[in-house]
């Protein structure tokens, strides 16, 4: 798995991104000026396509986005500037976001214990034992989100744990940014509070879990799942995310 821990979304098609980072990189593949002013054009003209395809394929208010369009633009800029370490730096950004966005998810597909709170008290309780078994979850997105193996058993507390993780890496994204939130991330909060709900519904159902700490969490959850579901106005079919 790619190595990259912040959160990012692609506003496209995973295949479409990866097309265009390749196309990218095959335009500017053994292209060399044959003096100074001209191998600087060029450098200047990979850093401009590099922040188009950025900005085209991917939600910029993201802090992993932010760096790396920064970065970038950073070596646009500079008169003295090593062009061929530099041209490397970009490659291995166009190629480590290539590895993101192989693993990313679509927003409609990403794991939820939502199914389960539709069930009668029985079949959740029968269900839960394994998400993936009984078509709770999808078997291959689980494994690759939930770092889990091919055999092993999904339950509410991997999902639970999952969105956990995202909350708080979202939350620390947003700090280092002085807590500016984009829509996109206000979203994704919102989505990843309602799925918390989701799994803690689940689990007060099925009678998993300590009884007085879901008892405290049941009210937020259903607080957080009418904020989210009543603020739906982003098109989850064309959002991946890898978190």
């Amino acid at each position: 798995m790619n190595n990259l821990k912040e959160i990012y979304v692609a506003k496209k098609d995973k295949n479409i991104v990866m097309a265009k980072i390749d196309t990218l990189c095959r335009k500017y593949h053994n292209r060399i000026g044959v003096n100074d002013e001209q191998r600087k054009a060029l450098f200047r003209s990979y850093c401009h396509d590099t922040i188009e395809v950025f900005e085209e394929c991917f939600e910029t208010t993201m802090l992993g986005m932010k760096r790396y369009i920064n970065k970038v633009e950073d070596f646009r800029k500079r008169d003295n500037i090593n062009l061929e370490a530099a041209s490397l730096i970009i490659l291995n950004m166009l190629m480590d976001l290539k590895g993101v966005v192989i693993e990313m998810i679509p927003i409609k597909d990403l794991p939820s214990c939502k199914k389960l709170t539709e069930l009668s008290h029985e079949d959740a309780v029968s269900k839960a034992k394994d998400l993936v078994k009984n078509d709770i979850v999808k078997a291959g997105i689980s494994t690759l989100l939930l770092g889990l193996k091919i055999c092993d058993v999904v339950t509410i507390y991997d999902v639970r744990r999952y969105y956990q993780n995202c909350l708080e890496e979202l939350q620390n994204e947003i700090q280092i940014k002085a807590n500016q939130i984009s829509p996109i991330e206000q979203f994704l909060f919102d989505k990843f509070k309602a799925e918390l709900g989701y799994c803690h519904l689940a689990m007060f159902k099925t009678g998993i879990g300590a009884a007085k700490e879901l008892n405290d969490l049941v009210e937020i959850a259903k607080k957080d799942i009418e904020r989210y579901e009543q603020k739906q106005l982003v098109n989850c079919d064309n959002i991946v995310v890898k978190s």
